[in-house]
């Protein structure tokens, strides 16, 4: 079924052509993913921008707001749903199709030179920021970060809050092994890179590492959280409000001591490490844009790889994935 998003883009339209940037004001076009701040496969409701601005609900698709038009890229899996779904002010792009062309070309052709276009650095990865940006200053037109969600603004207290729900703590017979041995590990591959700190923003890996399990979003065992590893300290910024009741003795059953910092005060830890001295600090190129620009001297390719051992998880049933973290300074 078509919802009318007429009164939405009207909204949008009206914040982009009021979009501080630096001494500018205005943006030609404003980009809306799926993702949330963690670039995670399913999102919670609060999360779920690009189906409220658009209609469309699939799991995968990215928006594109212009001053006249917006457009839906989504894959073959979603042809069918995004055209019974978009009302007719939008364009469906079928992402994967040769005549189709990728973001990044269709905003350089279709822009003025000089147009800036905006997207929330939080919910953008490092790695889809850099071939946008690219394409984008072929055509003399920049990408630039947008503080504060646009959508966000336009959906207001009818958005969902995000998913604050209690944490658990996963037993050692279910782990297989100590958070302090992960942790060795990390340590030992920290020292061989000559880096300084991990910083970890997907959710799985932080619950992997951490042996705690969520519910934040459904289906999937993981709770709002970013990690920062260094040799002497694991900083995890999460809502001390979820955190379970046996959290002392987790720490004590693993042989370890975790910091709980504010989840929102990830940015001013990073840039804290970084101006205290001249830090080499590793981080996905999956992780936001929002973290990676924090951290100077972008060298992307190098990998730490964390060996995950024998974990058994009742929770998921399957492995765990592996942490491959890159190289950002």
């Amino acid at each position: 079924m078509k919802r009318s998003t007429t009164q939405i883009l009207a909204k949008l339209r009206e914040l982009m052509l009021r979009a501080q940037v630096g001494d500018s004001c205005g943006i030609s076009a404003y980009i809306v993913p799926s993702d949330d701040a963690h670039q995670s496969e399913y999102q919670c409701q609060h999360d779920e921008r690009r189906s409220f601005v658009s209609g469309f609900d699939g799991s995968a698709g990215t928006a594109v707001i212009t001053t006249e038009t917006a457009l839906l890229w989504t894959d073959g899996r979603y042809y069918q749903q995004a055209e019974k779904q978009l009302d007719s002010n939008w364009v469906l792009m079928r992402d994967g199709l040769s005549a189709t062309p990728s973001i990044g070309a269709w905003l350089a052709k279709n822009l003025p030179k000089g147009s800036l276009v905006g997207v929330d650095p939080r919910l953008l990865s490092f790695r889809v920021w850099k071939p946008i940006e690219t394409e984008l200053s072929s055509a003399e037109c920049q990408l630039v970060p947008i503080e504060g969600n646009l959508i966000d603004e336009i959906w207001g207290e009818d958005q969902p809050p995000q998913t604050s729900n209690k944490i658990i703590t996963l037993k050692l017979k279910h782990s297989g092994v100590t958070i302090a041995k992960k942790w060795d590990v990390v340590r030992q591959q920290l020292k061989e890179k000559n880096a300084d700190a991990l910083v970890v923003s997907a959710l799985d890996e932080i619950a992997w590492f951490l042996n705690l399990r969520g519910s934040d979003i459904d289906f999937n065992p993981v709770f709002f959280s970013y990690l920062i590893v260094t040799n002497d300290e694991l900083l995890l910024f999460v809502d001390p409000g979820k955190l379970p009741t046996d959290f002392v003795q987790h720490q004590k059953e693993n042989n370890v001591q975790i910091k709980v910092l504010p989840y929102a005060s990830i940015g001013v830890e990073i840039s804290k490490i970084v101006s205290t001295k001249e830090s080499k600090i590793w981080i996905a190129p999956t992780s936001s844009y929002y973290l990676t620009a924090l951290i100077p001297n972008i060298s992307p390719g190098s990998k730490i790889k964390v060996k995950k051992g024998a974990e058994v998880d009742e929770m998921t049933g399957a492995d765990k994935l592996e942490s491959l973290p890159v190289d950002k300074g």
